[in-house]
């Protein structure tokens, strides 16, 4: 396997950037994307946009200007730019605004309570290719509980601790572990398109942390997870009484892995299910003290070498993780080729479109 085919990001995809109630009207933030500092903003009546983060004049953050009006004024010289990363206002000599004053500008869609970004090629940027997270849509947006964590380690590994939920009986034997129940069930993995699932299916006492309401009784236990690239995935939980086809409970959560950098990773996380909140704060207690401790030891210990470089040991359980690496590998090669043997490079994003 050679370097040279090796590339940290897909870009002609979509990414979450943020949850949509982290930019309230009139607001403006910076995130890092993929390596690329963005700034994203909603505007005074609700429309979002994302544009570059460094001004093209002396490169400093817009991030840190105002944004007043649908404008953002860089903190450094004042030019001002409107929310299709056009400069619209030059406070210096003849006020003379040249066609090289402005930045990137991609396209953004808010859609199943988030941001989405597309950083690629923006002919390409179709709103149908979003994952279907209607899940998480309830009709009282108040019972919503996103949670976020910014995690050292890269998204792929992150994705590869949710494709691979064996781990569970290690990292979190007081909660989410079954006592070996599903460490010791072979994991069966599917492709459909580049669409992954993997899943477990087994008889026992299932989580420890509701083996009490069933007074230790066995159920027939089924976990799911779907995972679109480049790293969203819907967790499914299926539990009832054994032998009787028809679960007594379904639950459902998301989970959603956008690169910061090659080695940082913003992980946006939802249960679909009652009680939100409550689940929100157990699932940021245990991914903190738990997963995340582990997944950033795993990171310190990679550097910056390559997974596969690192000739890693393959299980039985690691079947929906590897095939997810293989597809993304393979998308992110044919990028690649595509933009290589192009008679132009993909038109660079700097429009704003209307989705």
């Amino acid at each position: 396997m050679t370097r040279e085919l090796q590339s940290p990001y897909l870009f002609d995809c979509w990414y979450v950037a943020a949850w949509a109630n982290e930019l309230r009207p009139g607001e403006h933030m910076r995130r890092v994307l993929l390596d690329r500092s963005v700034l994203l903003m909603r505007g005074l009546k609700g429309d979002t946009a994302a544009i570059g983060n460094v001004c093209p004049h002396r490169f400093a953050s817009l991030s840190e200007g105002r944004f007043e009006r649908d404008l953002v004024e860089c903190p450094y010289h004042g030019l001002r730019f409107d929310m299709s990363g056009q400069c619209v206002h030059n406070p210096h000599g003849d006020g003379r605004i040249t066609e090289r004053a402005r930045v990137a500008s991609y396209p953004l869609v808010e859609r199943h309570g988030a941001l989405w970004i597309w950083l690629g090629d923006i002919m390409a940027a179709d709103p149908a290719r979003i994952p279907d997270l209607c899940l998480l849509e309830t009709t009282d947006p108040t019972d919503r509980a996103p949670g976020y964590l910014l995690t050292k380690a890269n998204y792929q590994l992150l994705s590869d601790n949710i494709l691979d939920l064996s781990h569970a009986d290690f990292i979190h034997p007081a909660t989410l572990g079954t006592g070996g129940e599903i460490a010791g069930t072979k994991a069966r993995a599917r492709l459909e398109g580049d669409i992954v699932t993997v899943e477990w299916a087994f008889t026992g006492k299932g989580m420890a942390m509701e083996r009490s309401l069933r007074d230790g009784a066995e159920v027939d236990s089924r976990f799911e997870v779907t995972w679109y690239p480049a790293g969203v995935m819907i967790l499914r939980n299926d539990v009832g009484p054994v032998g009787e086809g028809e679960p007594a409970a379904k639950r459902a959560g998301v989970h959603i892995m956008t690169p910061e950098t090659s080695r940082t990773t913003h992980y946006f996380f939802e249960n679909a299910d009652a009680g939100r909140r409550k689940k929100l704060a157990l699932a940021l207690d245990v991914f903190e003290r738990e997963d995340g401790v582990v997944l950033e030891e795993v990171q310190r210990n990679m550097g910056d070498s390559d997974f596969w470089d690192m000739e890693p040991l393959i299980l039985s359980s690691d079947s929906g993780a590897i095939l997810a690496r293989r597809v993304l590998q393979r998308l992110i090669r044919r990028e690649r080729a595509r933009s290589a043997t192009a008679s132009h490079p993909p038109q660079k994003a700097r429009l704003s479109q209307p989705f």
